[in-house]
């Protein structure tokens, strides 16, 4: 079992908190939607950053660390991405209430 779907998702399921919170204090509609944006943008450039930071890792001397990082690309990147896309789609759905 890949541990990590049990750690990420829930940690999306509860951007429902910062959501609700901004509803209660009446934000505009189209701060909702902007997040959405932003969440659908890292979701589609999620790889991409994640290979930035292993080559950022391996450029300031941690190539351990690098190592591991790509070692844990294929457990970690799909939770990741389904974290993203729980986040994305609970922000747009707020901006449509």
């Amino acid at each position: 079992m890949n541990w990590w779907w049990v750690v990420l998702n829930p940690l999306g399921c509860l951007w429902v908190i910062p959501m609700l919170g901004s509803r209660e204090a009446n934000v505009p509609r189209l701060f909702f939607v902007a997040v959405a944006a932003l969440w659908a943008l890292v979701f589609s450039f999620a790889q991409p950053l994640y290979d930035w930071g292993t080559t950022l890792l391996r450029k300031l001397g941690h190539d351990r660390l690098a190592d591991s990082r790509d070692c844990l690309k294929p457990k970690v990147l799909l939770p990741a991405r389904v974290t993203l896309l729980i986040m994305a789609s609970m922000s747009f759905f707020f901006a449509l209430l």
